[in-house]
């Protein structure tokens, strides 16, 4: 209780102590909105797995028709429907931690893929092909049997 009491009495000493408080209170205010809002933001950007598929298809097309002998090139990829998330748990790790009556989300993890599909002009060279499927295993990180690579007509 003495040292309470100390502190108080040092706190009243410093000049402009309700500049400093107003500082910090700002400071707590600033992080817990923006942590509210960022947790929020990635449940509603996420949830949405087949925006992030769309957005991988055409990464796959961009790098695809970079390669040497490919001329155009449609993608798609079959994926299972369900993102995953990882929440944040207490120091014991038994309970997810919540604020504002919502989990905190840690991350988001995308949808599965289950399988690539790649039409390319160019893919009736086996080297192309094989370049081709390589580079989906690649930026995918997935087993090459999930991507299969066909010649684009005329």
């Amino acid at each position: 209780m003495n040292g309470i009491k100390k502190i108080f009495a040092k706190l009243k000493s410093v000049k402009n102590i309700e500049i400093y408080a107003a500082v910090v209170l700002a400071l707590v205010v600033l992080v817990v909105v923006l942590f509210s809002n960022f947790s929020a933001k990635s449940v509603n950007e996420n949830s949405n797995g087949q925006s992030y598929m769309e957005d991988l298809e055409h990464k796959i097309v961009n790098v695809v028709q970079k390669i040497n002998g490919v001329g155009k090139v449609v993608v798609a990829i079959t994926h299972d429907d369900a993102a995953e998330s990882v929440f944040a748990y207490d120091e014991d790790g038994n309970s997810i931690i919540y604020v504002k009556g919502q989990p905190v989300i840690v991350k988001t993890l995308p949808p599965k893929i289950l399988g690539v599909v790649v039409v390319a002009e160019g893919a009736n060279d086996p080297i192309v092909r094989m370049k081709i499927q390589e580079a989906v295993v690649t930026l995918l990180d997935i087993d090459m049997s999930k991507v299969q690579v066909f010649t684009h007509k005329s």
